[in-house]
């Protein structure tokens, strides 16, 4: 199991609502026809700095979620996805077990 962070930046500050919604309506339930991902959310960053949302995503491995980033589901994402915003930075983490959740 992998988790990938994703630094978004957004094109412009008023696609902000729009990129919510879609992230509520639209990528979320699309995360489900994707059998690599087995946890997805999206954050918005609340202090200024160089992003404006990360998400965070469990995978299953990397090559998993590679294959699934060529399927159908995927690429509809991306399309919308890059109207409005930009992924600036990714980072590929391997977590160290066994973590702490309350």
């Amino acid at each position: 199991m992998l988790t990938i962070i994703d630094k978004i930046k957004l094109k412009d500050a008023s696609h902000e609502d729009d990129f919510v919604k879609w992230v509520k309506e639209v990528d979320y339930l699309a995360c489900r026809e994707l059998p690599s991902v087995e946890t997805f959310c999206v954050h918005k960053v609340m202090r200024e700095g160089d992003c404006d949302f990360i998400e965070i995503i469990t995978v299953t491995s990397l090559a998993d979620f590679e294959k699934d980033m060529r399927s159908a589901p995927f690429a509809a994402l991306v399309e919308r996805f890059t109207q409005m915003a930009d992924v600036s930075e990714q980072l590929i983490c391997d977590p160290i077990p066994p973590g702490y959740r309350r």
